[in-house]
Formats: structure tokens, sequence, C-alpha cells
């Protein structure tokens, strides 16, 4: 079974406020080139613990990523936490750093693959999976970018 940590760090020349608005509602970021998200059920707090989204992703390659994920800690305009399950199983932390008038947007993805075909030739494709993986999160982080309208330093 295929497993990867990546991390990933961008700083973007906007408030933490600004940044924080854009991602603590997976579904409003329509951003992302070739991703949707799909809340599939509310949780029991207010803030977003516990909130059941789909990702759908087409990646830059000749395979597409379905997961779904729940949202296991949040703090205002500093973390959220998640617990994915599907196509890939695994963890993710985004944190929120602000510095002037610059925001560090921290990213932790730590994750194994669940579709047969990935794991059969993860030993040959793993450095396609992680060029893939690169594309697609600077997709991302471009989006978020355009979006706010922030320079991506």
């Amino acid at each position: 079974m295929g497993k990867y940590q990546f991390t990933e760090s961008w700083l973007l020349e906007a408030s933490r406020h600004e940044v924080w608005n854009l991602i603590k509602d997976f579904e409003q970021l329509r951003c992302w080139q070739g991703v949707s998200f799909q809340r599939l059920q509310e949780g029991t707090s207010k803030n977003g613990i516990g909130d059941k989204y789909r990702m759908n992703m087409r990646t830059k390659l000749w395979y597409t990523i379905s997961l779904d994920f729940v949202v296991t800690e949040k703090q205002e305009e500093t973390l959220i936490c998640l617990e994915a399950y599907g196509d890939l199983s695994g963890q993710g932390v985004f944190r929120l750093q602000e510095s002037g008038a610059y925001t560090r947007l921290h990213y932790n993805w730590q994750v194994h693959t669940n579709k047969p075909w990935m794991q059969r030739w993860e030993p040959l494709l793993r450095p396609l999976f992680i060029w893939n993986h690169n594309r697609v999160m600077g997709e991302a982080v471009r989006g978020i970018s355009n979006q706010l309208g922030a320079r991506l330093v």
C-alpha cells in the first residue's frame, strides 16, 4: 500500500482573515480547477467540526480521485484538520499564520492509496503520483491567490 506524506507551505499577500474566509467552507472553493466539493452532512457543532464532504478530482494524469472527508478539528482562522477515506485515506492539516500583510498557508497531507491499480503499480508510478500531487496543489494555491486577488510570494 503506497504511503505518502506531503508538506506544502505558501505565502499569500492577504490577511489571515481573507484566506480563512475562503477556505473554511470547502464548497466555496470554486477556484481549484478540476476539483469539486459537495457537503454530504453537517456536523453537530456550529463551527464546522463533523461536517462531511465529498471531493472529486480530475488529476493532471489519466485518472480521477474521489474521497470523502470529515472535519475533525477547526480553530477559527488558524487550523482545519481532516480525516479522509475513499480512493485515498489519511489525515490533512491546514494551518494559517499571519505575518504583517502576509499569511502563510501550511498544509500537511498523510495518505495511503486505496485504488487497487494504484497499489499494484505504486512502486513504478510513485514518482508520477508525486508529480501529479504537486501540480494539483500548485493549481489549488494559484486558484486561491487569484480568487483573493492576492499575490503569491
